[in-house]
Parts: C-alpha cells; sequence; structure tokens
C-alpha cells in the first residue's frame, strides 16, 4: 500500500485509486440519530475534530476513481448542483443544492467526464448520484458519456416503486437517475458481481435494499469500500446505534458488522464515503474498542 505525497492517490498493489470529493456539508447529530444523547458524542470530538461542525457532523461527500488494468471507474457521484436532498431517507426539509465541488475536482486530479468508463453506484440515496445526469436543454444526458452505470437490481426496484417517488421523492428522482434506463447506459446486477480486474461488487444490504460495498485486490494488498456501512468515522466505534438513514435497521447492523469484521480480520485498508478526506483509514483496537484511523 502506498500512498502519494499529495495525499488524494492511494495504491493497492496494482491497482491505482484517487480520492475525490463533491464537498462537506453540515448535518444535525439528531436526524442520523434520533433520541439518542448528544453526549455520546462527546468523546470523539477530540479525534476526529474535523468531523464536527457547530451544528452537528461535518460530513464529506467523498467519492472514488479506481484504475484497474484498462478500466477506469468512478465510484459514486455526489449530491450534485441541483437540490437532490429528497431522495435522501428520511428527506431533508426545504432542501438546498449541494456544494457541487465533484466535477472541478476530478478535473483537478486529471481525469474529464469521458475517461470514465464505469460509474459504479453503491446505492441511490441523494448524495451518491447527484452527477449522473446533466441537463441539456430540455433534455437530460449522462454526464459520464462513455460510462455504464452499475447497479444492484434490488435498489431500481426499491427506488422507482410509486409509493416511494409519491412522497416527494419524484422530481430529484427524474433528475438524477430514472433517465439512466431510458438512456440506456443502466447495467443492473444481482448479489456480488466482479466489476474489473481486482474488483468486486459486495451485496451488503440494510442502508438501502441493494447497498454495495466493493472489495479491491492485488497482489497481496487489500481495500475494502463500505460506502455508507457507517456514516461517519464515529459510526465504526458505535455501529449497534439506531442509524436513521438506514432502510432496514436490523438488517444494516449485520451488514456493518460483516463488513467492519471482514476488514479487520484481514487488516484491510478501509473507504467510506463519508469518512473524513481522503476517506480511507485502518481500523485499530483501544481498550476493547474498534475506531477509525485515517491515513
Amino acid at each position: 500500500m502506498t500512498i502519494s505525497n499529495s495525499g488524494h492517490r492511494l495504491d493497492i498493489g496494482n491497482i491505482i485509486i484517487t480520492a475525490v470529493s463533491d464537498g462537506v456539508v453540515p448535518m444535525p447529530i439528531d436526524m442520523l440519530y434520533p433520541d439518542m444523547p448528544g453526549d455520546i458524542w462527546d468523546q470523539y470530538r477530540d479525534r476526529f475534530p474535523e468531523a464536527f461542525g457547530a451544528d452537528g457532523f461535518m460530513i464529506n461527500l467523498g467519492s472514488f476513481v479506481i484504475r484497474s488494468a484498462d478500466r477506469t471507474i468512478l465510484v459514486d457521484t455526489g449530491v450534485g448542483q441541483y437540490s437532490l436532498w429528497p431522495t435522501m431517507w428520511p428527506p431533508i426539509p426545504e432542501a438546498t443544492p449541494g456544494p457541487a465541488e465533484l466535477m472541478n475536482d476530478l478535473k483537478g486530479k486529471g481525469f474529464d467526464a469521458s475517461s470514465i468508463d464505469t460509474v459504479f453506484l453503491t446505492h441511490l440515496h441523494g448524495d451518491h448520484v447527484g452527477w449522473n445526469l446533466s441537463k441539456v436543454g430540455d433534455d437530460w444526458s449522462a454526464t459520464f458519456p462513455e460510462a455504464r452505470y452499475l447497479l444492484q437490481q434490488a435498489d431500481w426496484e426499491h427506488f422507482i416503486r410509486p409509493e416511494f417517488l409519491d412522497t416527494g421523492r419524484r422530481e430529484a428522482a427524474d433528475r438524477n437517475y430514472l433517465p439512466l434506463d431510458d438512456l440506456g447506459v443502466l447495467d443492473l446486477i444481482q448479489g456480488d458481481y466482479d466489476v474489473a480486474e481486482g474488483l468486486t461488487a459486495i451485496h451488503a444490504p440494510g442502508h438501502t435494499p441493494g447497498h454495495m460495498g466493493m472489495l479491491i485486490s492485488s497482489g497481496n494488498e487489500r481495500a475494502l469500500i463500505i460506502g455508507d456501512i457507517a456514516g461517519s468515522p464515529m459510526h465504526i466505534s458505535e455501529p449497534d446505534l439506531p442509524y436513521s438513514p438506514d432502510f432496514h435497521p436490523e438488517q444494516g447492523r449485520a451488514s456493518r458488522h460483516r463488513l467492519l469484521d471482514m476488514a479487520e480480520k484481514d487488516d484491510m485498508i478501509v473507504m467510506g464515503s463519508h469518512m473524513t478526506r481522503p476517506g480511507w483509514g485502518r481500523l485499530i483496537r483501544w481498550e476493547g474498542k474498534r475506531y477509525w484511523k485515517g491515513l
């Protein structure tokens, strides 16, 4: 494992990973962990100062670009330039546009939209799909014109249900994922799936029905993308607390333990959408508790 001097490049064997981000947004703690005493987080403020703001957590909208052999895969597309938060669970009232930094960050790190051949969507929450599409006149087109968009079928089936869309989410869905099927760029998979050389999608349901992680393997090195299995560095240490964005709390808790146990057992690098920048670290034990240690 090698981290570049710039801090945003990680090499796992022959696989090159670049951390990118759509920005950082504040999130009220009680929206993510309702009915929990706020002082439970006090023990983490000194350990993770960059993860806290005046009004709660500061959430990184992280994505990753992965180069494996001749493939270039973008993992998730941020919250985008529009007001996409209604596709969150639960919806955020009076949602505002996100910081919309992803495309500039990609460009600044050497990637243009046409260089991406696969967009791997860990799930369809609004902070992971915002740059999927771009408006051209009155029509939507794929922001990454050469890419296939890869998604777990269980997520697609859940997020296109009329009873889901008709709870204030249809407008956002119309501009960030529903057109993917009509454009013919969407590939649905079931269960675990080999994405590219050394890259395996892992179905880890609970946060959403089709939520996915990704195992990265090259040589004798391993890394694990956990998506939203953990919503912040603190969540690594508090995996059993009720987490409101989880569609199925018990299933989400089981997937959280399964992926974190897998990573800890084999001493993998762990990469998370909402871990503090650049988004990767290791799991360590201290006084019997598991903690995130950023790298």
